[in-house]
């Protein structure tokens, strides 16, 4: 079966535009700062590894911060959307569980940004900034269906060496 899944690049028909979030392909070393229920910011250490899936049409990720008590691992799925020039975008970690449909496109200034919402209906919005070939910088924000956006959890992410 992962014989199947993995590709070893970007379609070649949609390259240029497969590596908005291919360029991310790789494993990275995360700093992670989570705001849980109780409003309290916790900080653990993880790592971010994402990959070419389907035929080169998804940029696929595993997200695994063991410090968290079981908050991770993760996986979130990106695909290009051929027809309407977005990434549709779904996350899942079982063990929380956690669900979220996203689409995703660049911001605009050499990031991404993703919108949707969770499970619960619940808006959200996850951008990537201060993107490099050695790091970057995530940032998870979640709002009541009328109200303002809040921060609920940020990564520093530094590349690994090859």
């Amino acid at each position: 079966m992962l014989q199947l899944l993995t590709a070893d690049g970007p379609d070649p028909e949609h390259a240029e535009a497969l590596m908005l979030y291919g360029r991310l392909v790789g494993s990275w070393d995360i700093s992670n700062r989570y705001r849980f229920a109780d409003g309290v910011w916790r900080t653990a250490e993880g790592e971010w590894h994402f990959g070419w899936t389907l035929g080169g049409r998804v940029v696929q990720d595993v997200l695994h911060c063991p410090d968290f008590q079981g908050r991770f691992p993760g996986t979130t799925v990106r695909m290009y959307d051929v027809q309407t020039g977005l990434w549709q975008i779904t996350w899942i970690s079982p063990n929380l569980p956690s669900y979220f449909i996203q689409t995703g496109r660049p911001d605009g200034s050499g990031g991404m940004i993703q919108e949707g919402t969770d499970a619960n209906g619940t808006r959200s919005r996850w951008t990537f900034t201060d993107v490099t070939p050695a790091s970057f910088h995530w940032q998870g924000f979640s709002a009541a269906p009328d109200g303002e956006f809040e921060l609920f959890q940020e990564m520093r992410a530094t590349r690994r060496s090859a």
